[in-house]
């Protein structure tokens, strides 16, 4: 079971981007067996929150850089509302962010290396909004697939208290348009 730093709850969108992604990254990377397994790679990831670009890098498991802007051909961009990234903030409900770089392994390197194509996560809070959140994997939006789950759902799935199959199977996760391509997908999250 993954476990992450409690982000307050006044912290802006910039600070969480710029300081705390960076040192939640690399304390991730360091803490597990990410270096040995990820000796050799490079994963470019961008959080493009409402037009405002931030890059992330990620090197051979261990190290992490991060710059204000754009990374071309970025393996992973991720595309959210500013106003979604705030009440993620304001509701501690950044589990499907931060968890992004916790226990990353060679299997979810090559996964990410050959994914082509989206998936928008719809994350329904506990006051009956939804905050949206598309991953674009290697700069493909086709094919695309929508996955719809509760906060405390998408929260259990990135702490690995649960996984994609359990939360499909329960009903606790619904998944609309390319079936195949959400199922390419499971390795990210296990």
């Amino acid at each position: 079971m993954a476990t992450f730093p409690t982000i307050p709850a006044d912290t802006s969108v910039d600070k969480l981007l710029s300081e705390l992604m960076p040192q939640i990254a690399k304390d991730q990377l360091t803490s597990g067996t990410a270096a040995a397994d990820l000796a050799g790679t490079e994963i470019t990831m961008v959080v493009d929150v409402s037009g405002d670009q931030h890059g992330f890098t990620l090197k051979d498991g261990k190290e992490v850089a991060y710059n204000k802007g754009d990374i071309a051909n970025a393996k992973l961009r991720l595309k959210l509302d500013k106003a979604d990234l705030e009440k993620m903030i304001k509701t501690q409900n950044l589990d499907m962010i931060i968890g992004i770089t916790n226990d990353l392994t060679k299997a979810k390197y090559n996964a990410l290396n050959s994914l082509k194509g989206s998936f928008v996560a719809e994350i329904s809070n506990d006051d009956g909004s939804v905050v949206k959140l598309q991953a674009i994997l290697n700069g493909a939006t086709d094919p695309a697939s929508v996955f719809k789950m509760t906060a405390k759902d998408t929260s259990a799935l990135m702490r690995k208290e649960t996984n994609p199959v359990n939360l499909f199977m329960s009903g606790a996760m619904k998944i609309e348009g390319d079936m195949a391509f959400a199922m390419a997908t499971q390795p990210l999250f296990t």
